[in-house]
């Protein structure tokens, strides 16, 4: 079946997860009551459910505005496919790395338009963070989410909350989207990196067990992180070789900034007491300088050097 949706076919797994399937459920009961808020903010990690779960929840509130979820109609097959004319999905567009004013200005002119065929209008935006819905775009839907009409739902997707504007925080209601277990997050892995549940399983173990890693970093991941559990603890000793060394591998791995991150937690739990807290500091300043590198755009390798040369020189 082509899909048309912004999203790989895997991402829409989850909704097959019981977890899922009950909030689901629940958000479709309190639909049919008009009882669910009209903006609702999807708090996940990207391919852990929160995609698979908007697009159920489209489906439900744009065909039936209600029960039935996993309803398997010509009608919700299309909001699947991406082809419901009452279901629009808002990502950046060709080549840009940000939702643009004009889209934003395009949601906001629309928002009297009645469904085509359906019971209500869904719009997703892929994320509200900022960056990529900056400060311009979303100005514009400010008044829009506040007060949509009564035939018009929004559903906001976001990893991190602390990284959407106040002023939309402020005008949605958070959903945090169940995390999967272990089985069901091997199954993801294994078919997101399109490899066996046995090499699935070990890339989940190199990612000490963190889906959003091992889905990010994909199978490099594993050489990875042995390299990474042995560089980064001589990076804490003084070791400036082995900054620089952890720094390219860092910047050349998907998702590896986060990946040092949890090596660094991982080995914590090990250490005695002086050396836990120094391995604890050291992922405290790769986070920060993680939120350094979407505010400024900044390179990870950068990144790194920055947050981890006063541990290598001593400064720390």
């Amino acid at each position: 079946m082509t899909s048309q949706l912004p999203w790989p076919s895997w991402m829409l797994a989850p909704s097959a997860w019981p977890s899922t399937q009950r909030l689901l459920a629940r958000c479709l009961d309190l639909a049919s009551h008009h009882e669910l808020p009209s903006t609702l903010m999807l708090v996940g990690e990207p391919g852990l459910g929160r995609e698979a779960f908007a697009v159920e929840l489209a489906a439900g509130l744009a065909v039936h505005g209600g029960p039935p979820a996993g309803c398997t109609c010509a009608a919700c097959q299309r909001v699947r496919r991406g082809i419901h004319p009452d279901v629009e999905i808002i990502v950046p567009e060709q080549g840009k790395s940000d939702i643009s004013i004009l889209q934003a200005q395009q949601v906001a002119a629309s928002v009297d338009q009645r469904p085509y065929e359906g019971r209500q209008r869904v719009v997703v935006f892929s994320s509200c963070q900022t960056p990529p819905l900056n400060t311009e775009a979303a100005s514009a839907l400010l008044k829009t989410l506040e007060e949509p009409p009564a035939h018009l739902v929004f559903l906001l997707l976001a990893a991190n909350p602390e990284r959407v504007l106040p002023t939309i925080q402020s005008r949605s209601v958070q959903i945090r989207i169940p995390p999967p277990d272990r089985a069901a997050a091997e199954a993801l892995v294994a078919a997101a990196c399109g490899t066996d549940p046995s090499r699935a399983a070990a890339l989940l173990e190199a990612c000490h067990g963190n889906a959003a890693i091992a889905l990010a970093a994909g199978d490099p991941a594993v050489g990875a992180a042995r390299r990474l559990a042995t560089l980064l603890p001589a990076v804490l000793w003084g070791d400036g070789a082995a900054l620089l060394q952890t720094a390219g591998l860092v910047g050349g791995t998907p998702g590896g900034l986060a990946l040092a991150v949890v090596t660094l937690l991982g080995a914590a739990r090990s250490l005695p007491d002086e050396q836990a807290e120094r391995a604890l500091a050291a992922a405290a300043a790769l986070l920060a300088s993680e939120h350094r590198c979407v505010a400024l755009r900044l390179d990870h390798e950068t990144a790194v050097l920055g947050a981890l040369t006063p541990f290598a020189t001593g400064a720390c």
